[in-house]
């Protein structure tokens, strides 16, 4: 597959970066050597027993804030790297509360380090490390090596399985021309033995993931190839599908059409919700999971910006996106049919490249802002918790730099 300048600035700039060369100023990383490092023991007091928190990765600050939503302030940020002097970039990250630990992807850095949000991501030829660690001090307990690039993650329903993809860029473009080798692969952990079980070869530049109920089927953002990739995980070897977003053949020789990045599963698991984030798309439509096919009913073109990872309400009728490239959220509702409801825009500074939503155990929507980190300019991303009915903000926290995700403790009933 070949990369073209066609693919939108708010496309995720390490394919640029690549393809084309960026200005500025650009760091380079050694190669780290891969050996383990246990900096000390956190040091963070919990709240009273009960009180919900929630734990937050910061990719560019090598660290993860953990916050307390009843006293609604920061706790504490916690270096949690297992290579020193280098960039570990923890992104999406996982909690077992009943057993007391918490998982992440460490995506170690690109040999040149481009500026901007994720500038690196995608970019790295040196394999990523799958983390677990104590909930409570954030000790190290065990890792195991993923490929380059590690994206997203999801545990099963069932706690002993994990799920790794890979944004792996670096290896599209050092295979153009012979698709097998640039599939970018989905490894599957036991997280008990800390032990890779299977690598699944599934599509160029695999992103977001969902998992269904039965832990069954794993649903994946296949960004490379324009596609939703739907995996079979109950066969050996696992049955992968694209599911394409264009009529006809995968997309060669230019960047893909639409780049679906991010996607949510609703809580009754009968849509999948994708988001497309390259050229002038900001759509996000859902796919039929009964029908196996994407439904036209449900697509949504409204939007201010590029749609990134949603969340729903715990009754899973509303939908809240966060956009980029116009900071915004979007409050949808899909009974029956998918309608806008509201749509906040943030000012400058109040929130700065939203990135995730989840809604909290106290019933607050919390939206993850990246700020910005680059040779020109560098601003902390922030945390806001907003209120459900009207979108205003509840609560912010100050968090570290591009931050990611977030999870909780308790976690939200399903």
């Amino acid at each position: 597959m070949a990369w073209s300048a066609a693919v939108s600035t708010s496309w995720p700039i390490a394919v640029l970066c690549l393809a084309l060369g960026c200005a500025g100023e650009r760091v380079v990383y050694d190669t780290p050597d891969g050996a383990a490092w246990r900096p000390g023991r956190a040091q963070w007091s919990s709240p009273d027993a009960g009180a919900p928190v929630a734990f937050v990765t910061n990719s560019r600050g090598n660290s993860v804030s953990i916050l307390d939503l009843t006293a609604r302030r920061v706790l504490t940020t916690v270096p949690v790297p297992v290579v020193p002097l280098a960039e570990n970039g923890p992104h999406h990250l996982a909690v077992d509360v009943a057993r007391g630990v918490i998982y992440t992807p460490l995506s170690m850095p690109a040999p040149v380090n481009a500026p901007g949000p994720h500038g690196e991501h995608g970019n790295a030829f040196v394999n990523g490390v799958f983390v677990k660690r104590d909930l409570y001090t954030l000790r190290l307990l065990g890792q195991v090596e993923v490929d380059p690039n590690p994206g997203d993650m999801i545990l099963s329903h069932d706690r002993r399985r994990a799920y790794v993809s890979h944004y792996d860029m670096a290896r599209a473009l050092a295979n153009v021309g012979h698709r097998p080798s640039q599939l970018s692969n989905i490894v599957e952990i036991d997280v008990e033995r800390m032990a890779v079980l299977r690598r699944i070869p599934t599509c160029v530049a695999a992103h977001g993931m969902a998992l269904s109920a039965d832990n069954r089927t794993l649903y994946i953002a296949c960004t490379g190839d324009d596609a939703l990739g739907v995996i079979d995980l109950s066969t050996s070897p696992a049955g992968v599908r694209l599911v394409q977003l264009t009529e006809g053949a995968m997309p060669a020789g230019g960047a893909p059409t639409f780049a679906p990045y991010s996607l949510a599963l609703s809580p009754d698991g009968r849509r999948v919700w994708v988001g497309l984030s390259a050229n002038l798309n900001r759509v996000l439509l859902a796919y039929d999971t009964a029908r196996g096919a994407f439904d036209g009913t449900r697509i949504l073109r409204q939007f201010p910006g590029y749609p990134w990872f949603p969340g729903f309400s715990a009754d899973g009728s509303t939908l809240l996106v966060p956009t980029q490239n116009q900071g915004a959220v979007v409050m949808l509702r899909d009974d029956p049919a998918p309608r806008v409801l509201t749509t906040r825009t943030f000012a400058d500074g109040e929130c700065v490249l939203p990135h995730q939503v989840s809604l909290g155990p106290d019933g607050l929507y919390y939206l993850v802002c990246e700020g910005v980190f680059s040779s020109q300019r560098q601003v902390p991303g922030t945390v806001l918790a907003l209120h459900p009915d009207d979108l205003r903000t509840v609560a912010r926290y100050d968090v570290g730099y591009v931050p990611d995700a977030i999870v909780f403790d308790p976690p939200v009933p399903p």
